[in-house]
């Protein structure tokens, strides 16, 4: 009995997947999903790897997702070319699933089936499409070829021993495969390049969408697929593995529309969303800490949508995790499908996502002001907190990734919003880091007097105290310890400042830092909230008697 013959375990139920399309009348629409499966069973073969050149299979959660892909409603008609067509239900795809669950194998037969395939329903069956035009692309040079090199055009081509069916009609190149006759084309892209110019594609396939993490990358999938909007019965494919559960990267905004549609929060057929994988908080230590075994096996066997491996195998693979000592949040993200962040990260997940609570406060509100300032290479921000402990960004100032060596923080700018501040709020404290900020500090206490208060950040007698108060407010800790109850306006900038902090221990406690002195994963802002929020503390339990407070009041 050959791997292709064994016994095929159960898949798991997705983690999610947004509701099957209805039509209009009620009744469940047709699918071109089997046609593909026929199709790419007949005339492909297995790319590089173990079943090179063997007949290719689609897997099982392969054949679930691509039947959802290729609905259609009979009853609405759009022209294509010269071709009256049945339109796709589906226009955008996120499908998430773990490593080793034959993903890529998988979207490049999608757009083989897309290319060379009768992919195009019409009252009258499927057709071919009139000039295919399908970029597949990747964050990185290497997954790009990965995609097209070692998974489409192997699997079109086969080997010199046996080739495809498929290879008398296409013409393979070093970055595309043609039709043999007609027009149509399957091409490489690489985001890392950055392109201009999207063409007009009828279809696009981006593959490790969590690797999209730039502005220059996400305008490439902007610019890649907008193209679409001008051609009918369009299809955009992202495939991924989980990240680190940043919601403003690419994959972040993807994954928030999916649950938004899965949860029936947003009604929107177009978008299909297919997630294998566990919770995020599941359990798989025991009490000491370690991994236990048998609860990683059987989340593998929950979360691992690869219907060839038995239960045995992902045992083994359970032990091999643990044997090389993988770090929890990589299981989590690579083998679990799950969004985890790196260890050593400061808050627990999700308490800091817990403690939204409005924004700005009104005009005339007490307040303290926390400010963090650098001068080119990273962040400058000013944000509040009342006596109640409700902190909120005023200004923040990030140095863009694609800036040039000559940017610097716009200081007039800062010196505005500052003054600003002072003007709408009751400040009871401004507190700035010195460094780079001497002249501005200057001015201020000229201007403001002892309501100008330094905070040395880099003295970890001030910043440990600090970082362990905030600590306590936001994970729910020793309320003593916290000072007091914490809430803040749900800033993006701010969560993901705070997200970055890891972790370094000092004499009595904890500090937060950046990952490395070159990580362009800025803390700044973050800072700014804990010296606000430690100040504010110390206001509130230090309140005087009527009349007023110890120090000047700017008003």
């Amino acid at each position: 009995m050959t791997l292709l013959e064994a016994p095929r375990r159960t898949i798991p139920a997705p983690y999610r997947e947004t509701p099957q399309s209805v039509l209009p009348d009620g009744s469940l629409p047709p699918s071109l999903g089997g046609m593909f499966i026929e199709w790419a069973e007949s005339m492909l073969v297995h790319g590089e790897g173990d079943l090179l050149g063997e007949p290719y299979r689609v897997p099982e959660w392969g054949k679930r997702a691509a039947w959802r892909i290729f609905e259609y409603d009979p009853n609405h008609l759009v022209r294509v070319g010269g071709i009256v067509a049945c339109a796709y239900i589906v226009a955008r795809v996120l499908i998430i699933c773990p490593k080793g669950s034959a993903k890529t194998e998988f979207i490049a037969a999608l757009m083989l089936f897309l290319l060379a395939g009768p992919s195009l329903p019409t009252p009258d069956g499927p057709v071919m499409r009139r000039s295919p035009n399908l970029p597949v692309a990747a964050g990185s040079w290497d997954q790009a070829d990965k995609l097209f090199g070692d998974a489409a055009k192997q699997m079109a081509t086969g080997t010199e021993d046996a080739p495809a069916p498929l290879a008398p009609f296409v013409e393979c190149f070093d970055t595309e495969i043609l039709l043999t006759e007609g027009r149509g084309k399957l091409y490489r892209v690489a985001a890392v390049a950055g392109t201009n110019d999207g063409g007009l594609p009828t279809a696009g396939a981006a593959d490790e969408i969590h690797e999209w993490d730039s502005p220059r990358k996400r305008r490439v999938h902007l610019v890649l697929f907008q193209g679409m909007e001008k051609r009918a019965n369009c299809l955009e494919l992202n495939i991924t593995t989980p990240d680190d559960a940043d919601p403003e990267s690419l994959l972040g905004i993807m994954v928030a529309d999916g649950e938004k549609i899965a949860t029936g929060e947003v009604v929107d057929p177009s978008f299909y969303f297919l997630h294998y994988g566990t919770d995020p908080k599941r359990k798989i230590t025991a009490e000491d800490g370690s991994i236990d075994p048998d609860l990683l096996h059987e989340a593998l066997c929950d979360a691992t949508p690869a219907d060839w491996l038995s239960d045995d195998d992902l045992r083994r693979r359970a032990d091999s995790l643990i044997r090389k000592k993988y770090p929890i949040h990589e299981i989590r993200r690579y083998w679990l499908g799950a969004f985890a962040r790196g260890g050593g990260h400061w808050l627990p997940e999700g308490a800091w996502e817990a403690r939204v609570a409005g924004g700005a406060p009104p005009k005339g509100t007490q307040v303290v002001l926390g400010f963090d300032g650098s001068y080119k290479r990273d962040s400058t921000a000013l944000v509040g907190c009342t006596l109640d402990g409700h902190l909120f960004v005023i200004g923040a100032w990030e140095r863009p990734d694609d800036a040039g060596p000559n940017w610097k923080v716009p200081r007039s700018d800062v010196k505005r919003v500052v003054a600003e501040a002072m003007e709408r709020y009751e400040v009871l404290e401004l507190c700035p880091d010195p460094p780079g900020w001497a002249d501005e500090i200057e001015q201020w206490e000229a201007a403001y007097g002892e309501v100008v208060v330094e905070f040395p950040t880099n003295q970890t007698a001030r910043m440990q105290p600090a970082c362990s108060r905030f600590y306590a407010a936001v994970a729910g800790g020793d309320e003593e310890d916290a000072g007091m109850p914490l809430t803040h306006d749900g800033d993006l900038r701010l969560a993901r400042h705070l997200r970055n902090a890891v972790t370094k221990t000092v004499r009595g406690g904890d500090v937060i830092t950046k990952e490395s002195t070159d990580s362009p994963r800025k803390i700044d802002i973050g800072i700014a909230a804990i010296v606000a929020f430690d100040r504010a503390c110390w206001h509130a339990l230090n309140e005087p008697e009527p009349g007023g407070y110890a120090v000047a009041v700017y008003r």
